[in-house]
């Protein structure tokens, strides 16, 4: 939990911006001028208003009423006046008429039906519409005194003249008294006579394109006259025809109808009308209806197909805005600029003030303004326990609300315009209820994200969810049983390659068989968590690889592996091992210590006696001694001086081994053992043995201690001597194996072998146990020790009775030499 530590929690101007009632009161703001905002937005969004258009004749609104003038004249002319006799009867079938009606019903075009045919209503615009064939023309218009004109001719020149803003459709050509917007638009559309293509028209956007129309031989008319979707009527009854086979809607062709036992239960679809048969191994397609059928085809793919274009040519169409209603609709969208201008001004203003609310509030929610406590986060103590998902939902319900509300701004309107008889009563109530309606959304909404935020700063946003508690509980129960016991106990190899095998099969089954999406979605997802444990447990595996690498090099592992790890468990095991190993080798090393002070004190203890005794035995030689007695001197003398050799040895070995007394210098490996066997020369004349010399290295520079180095070569030596089979002969090889010199020596012992090479080793170990003369058994001790405190290597080899010994030491670089005699300088 956070403290109070900083200096500004201190000031006073932060105490008064976090007082509770500076909050409430910034809350309770906020709602209001949330309230204000979300009203203001939706206003200037449902503006009638364009901020691009400063006149009604440039706004969008009046260029979608130009646009859908001129398409239900052009269908009025095309679908209805072409088919009208002289006496106002219509001539084609009633599918046709119910059709053509059933379009301006659905486009809420107003008409009536009088004794001389189908009139149509606007308020808003003068029109005529007529169609000339055969030299006689049909037409429709509101403007007064049309019937004063003889020709279409006189009636188009007269409206011209008599009204603003016009457009003309005559002769297949659009003509207008307006001024070009410059926005050019592309408008396609079919014709009869390319199917597979489109006719494409180039206009200005305040104008109107020409359009086509066309009819097929299966009763069908598509009209295009600015419309992006064909207007499609039908002179047959479209449901006979779909029993038939027949689908005109969707312009389709049916065959070989199936009866409902012909199609099996297991199917797929391509969410079009064609579906696969799974257990009859079959395609079959299905209509609007229900029917299924074996055969479907595009109706302009038959061979019997045509299609027929409309002789436009002969439609005039004229309109023109109502002088007295374009005068109220310039007011009435001066009005709705000006509102929409101060929308967008409270909208800026109320958005800034709020973001700066917001700001403020966020930061400062779930403070803890006690000044005795020293907790600087803390909520409620009802509300941090409500679950989180209460606020999540809360926040959800009061966004949607909103967006509702605004989405059905209209509909609002229209409920509430009646409930005053003033209209600006009703406008006023209508706009507080609004902000009042979008301030308890708010209310909601922004209490809950603050409540929300409160929960991330106190660390409680999963502790009090009631998802993570219903997890936890499951989770509890789950490991109470033995199937999480058995599968927590396998090895983790084991869980990464079932893991593994569950993908394989997924991915498989994915590929192989063919499920719903949901299955599909959830198998997915399935395979996702499988791929991330895999990924987790691998990473976990690399850590424990990491450690045990620094196990191997002796060094601390600075990772860490959390309880929770599946390799936790095999991590603590490792760390016991390695304080276990450090524990053994920092204990070895204490004990080895301890030997060498213990040896090296026993060493030193007995010279002092020993040097008396030898002091006194050379009194006793000195002494005129008869026979007897001087044998038993001499053999005093004998037994004393080998006891000193071995006090002397056993405290080389000390010294040796804690690095006393060794100093190391660059010197010839060949040239000292080419002295030591020189002086060795009576030796081995009067052993009576024969001993094969063969340096195969002019010269070897190493470093070392040369009187260490020359007595490890006398021990080999005497051994040699000592201990080879008479009769025998004794090699002496000296080579350069890589940046090494070697130098090896084999016998053949003269009493069989029954020792290893580590107990060889070993101090006060004889090869001959049943000789009590000689050495001490500290010969080759003295020589490994000497040998490793010089930084070589020296080995023992035992093949059968023979005996070889083995030492190597590193040969020095010409570099390296030089920096050595630099750094002895």
């Amino acid at each position: 939990m956070a403290t109070k530590s900083r200096k500004f929690e201190q000031a006073e101007w932060f105490k008064i911006f976090s007082a509770k009632k500076m909050r409430i009161i910034a809350f309770v703001l906020a709602c209001v001028i949330a309230g204000g905002f979300c009203l203001s937005l939706v206003l200037y969004a449902n503006s009638h208003a364009d901020s691009s258009s400063k006149s009604y004749l440039k706004s969008e609104s009046y260029k979608l009423a130009s646009n859908e003038m001129y398409e239900e004249l052009c269908v009025t002319a095309s679908a209805y006046l072409r088919y009208v006799d002289e006496d106002q009867n219509y001539t084609q079938s009633r599918h046709l008429l119910n059709d053509y009606l059933n379009y301006l019903d659905y486009n809420r075009y107003k008409y009536k039906k009088t004794e001389s045919g189908i009139q149509l209503i606007d308020s808003q615009f003068d029109y005529y519409v007529g169609i000339t064939q055969n030299g006689e023309t049909r037409y429709l218009s509101n403007i007064k005194d049309i019937e004063n004109y003889d020709s279409e001719t006189d009636k188009i020149k007269a409206f011209k003249s008599s009204h603003k803003n016009y457009i003309l459709r005559r002769d297949n050509e659009v003509m207008s008294d307006r001024t070009s917007s410059g926005q050019i638009v592309d408008y396609y559309y079919n014709t009869a006579e390319y199917q597979d293509n489109v006719t494409e028209e180039f206009y200005a956007d305040n104008l109107v394109p020409v359009g086509g129309s066309y009819y097929d031989n299966y009763g069908r008319y598509f009209y295009n006259y600015g419309n992006y979707d064909p207007i499609a009527f039908y002179n047959v009854d479209s449901r006979y025809n779909v029993i038939k086979g027949l689908d005109l809607k969707n312009g389709l062709k049916y065959s070989d109808r199936l009866e409902d036992e012909e199609i099996g239960d297991d199917y797929d679809t391509d969410d079009g009308n064609e579906y696969y048969d799974y257990d009859n191994g079959i395609y079959y397609y299905e209509d609007d209806y229900g029917n299924t059928w074996a055969k479907c085809e595009n109706l302009y793919d038959l061979p019997d197909y045509k299609a027929t274009d409309n002789d436009d040519s002969g439609i005039t169409v004229f309109f023109a805005p109502k002088a007295e209603k374009l005068t109220a609709m310039e007011k009435e969208y001066t009005e709705a600029l000006n509102d929409m201008y101060r929308a967008k001004l409270f909208v800026i203003v109320f958005g800034v003030i709020e973001f700066m609310l917001v700001c403020y509030l966020l930061l400062i929610c779930a403070y803890n303004a006690e000044p005795e406590s020293v907790e600087r986060w803390k909520q409620g103590n009802f509300l941090k326990k409500v679950p989180t998902e209460v606020y999540l939902i809360l926040m959800v319900l009061a966004i949607t609300f909103a967006f509702v509300f605004g989405a059905c701004w209209n509909y609002y309107v229209s409920i509430t315009k009646n409930i005053f008889d003033n209209a600006l009563a009703n406008s006023v109530f209508r706009n507080i209820l609004a902000v009042a309606l979008f301030a308890l959304a708010y209310f909601a909404g922004f209490g809950s994200l603050m409540e929300f935020v409160g929960k991330i700063k106190t660390r409680s946003i999963f502790k009090e969810s009631l998802i993570c508690r219903l997890c936890k509980f499951l989770w509890r129960k789950y490991k109470e049983t033995s199937l999480y016991h058995y599968f927590h106990g396998l090895p983790l190899g084991v869980k990464l390659s079932i893991r593994t095998i569950a993908i394989g099969v997924i991915l498989f089954w994915e590929y192989a068989y063919y499920s719903s999406a949901e299955s599909e979605l959830f198998l997915l997802v399935v395979a996702l968590i499988l791929m991330v444990l895999d990924i987790r447990d691998f990473s976990q595996l690399s850590k424990l690889s990491k450690q045990i690498d620094s196990l191997g090099e002796e060094k601390p592992y600075e990772g860490k592996i959390r309880k929770t790890s599946p390799v936790y468990a095999e991590s603590e095991k490792l760390n016991s091992v390695q304080d276990k190993v450090r524990e053994s080798v920092e204990q070895q090393i204490q004990s080895e210590r301890l030997k060498i002070e213990l040896v090296t004190n026993v060493s030193h203890d007995l010279k002092t006696p020993l040097t008396s005794i030898i002091s006194y035995i050379d009194l006793l030689k000195k002494m005129d001694l008869d026979d007897e007695v001087s044998s038993y001197v001499k053999i005093l003398d004998k037994k004393a001086q080998k006891l000193k050799g071995i006090v002397s040895d056993v405290f080389s070995i000390a010294k040796a081994t804690s690095g006393v007394d060794v100093n190391l210098t660059k010197l010839d490996f060949v040239m000292l053992l080419n002295q030591c066997i020189a002086d060795a020369e009576d030796k081995i004349a009067d052993s009576g043995k024969i001993v094969k010399i063969n340096i195969n290295a002019d010269s070897a520079m190493v470093m070392g201690d040369g009187d260490k180095l020359y007595r490890v070569f006398q021990n080999i030596v005497d051994n040699a001597l000592n201990y080879s089979m008479d009769g025998t002969r004794i090699f002496l090889d000296v080579y350069k194996k890589a940046d090494r010199i070697v130098f090896a020596e084999k016998n053949i012992s003269a009493t069989p072998i029954n020792f290893t090479e580590e107990e060889i080793l070993e101090r006060f170990v004889r090869g001959d146990k049943s000789r009590t003369d000689g050495g001490s058994g500290l010969g080759l001790s003295i020589s490994k020790s000497f040998t490793e405190a010089c930084g070589g290597i020296f080995n023992i080899e035992i093949d059968g009775d023979m005996f070889k010994a083995i030492v190597e030491m590193p040969i020095i670089q010409e570099d390296t030499v030089e920096k050595t005699d630099d750094k002895t300088e």
